[in-house]
């Protein structure tokens, strides 16, 4: 039996936006206020925020393990296990951001690609999608991770993995929903 995937419903929209103005420009983040009105006549401002789309890979290394990053993260002044990832750049298509950081932040680049599907990651506030790739055939090279970034590679059993996620100690939300997406692949 066939997959089924819901499909992303636009209509009907129960808001119209009658106004809005961009309160800040931070490279490629925007933050704007719109004012709505519903149906019925409501009337409300509300906080749009732009964030780029960005790509998340589960990397599968040898058919029993999986490649992760420890990735320090400032604004929660810690460390997370993570899947690796970053933001798709203007013009890129998901899988060539996806392809990009795989080799930048592990050094890992892998024979074959499959796409998993997308989420959203902040939908009550921001339309930003997160595209999920699997990365299978994976051959080592060299690390290129940008100067911001301090990570650790850090190779786990599939196993391993599903164990610490059911734990409760992998706790980044675009992993989370990545190893969801991939677990009927991995696990069977």
């Amino acid at each position: 039996m066939a997959r089924q995937v819901p499909k992303f419903q636009k209509n009907p929209k129960p808001w119209k936006t009658i106004g809005s103005k961009k309160l800040i420009k931070a490279g490629n983040v925007e933050l704007y206020i719109d004012k709505i009105v519903s149906k019925t006549g409501f009337r409300t401002d509300f906080l749009r925020l732009l964030l780029p789309d960005f790509s998340v890979i589960v990397p599968v290394l040898d058919k029993k393990r999986l490649v992760f990053v420890w990735n320090y993260r400032h604004p929660i002044q810690g460390w997370e296990l993570e899947l690796p990832a970053g933001g798709v750049d203007n013009g890129e298509s998901p899988e060539t951001c996806a392809r990009r950081e795989l080799k930048e932040e592990t050094g890992y680049s892998a024979r074959s690609w499959k796409g998993l599907g997308w989420l959203h990651t902040l939908p009550g506030m921001s339309p930003q999608k997160v595209h999920v790739f699997l990365a299978n055939g994976l051959r080592k090279g060299s690390l290129k991770r940008e100067p911001y970034e301090h990570m650790k590679t850090k190779v786990l059993s599939i196993d391993q993995a599903y164990k610490l996620l059911r734990s409760g100690r992998i706790i980044q939300s675009p992993t989370v929903s990545a190893l969801g997406l991939a677990e009927k692949t991995l696990l069977g």
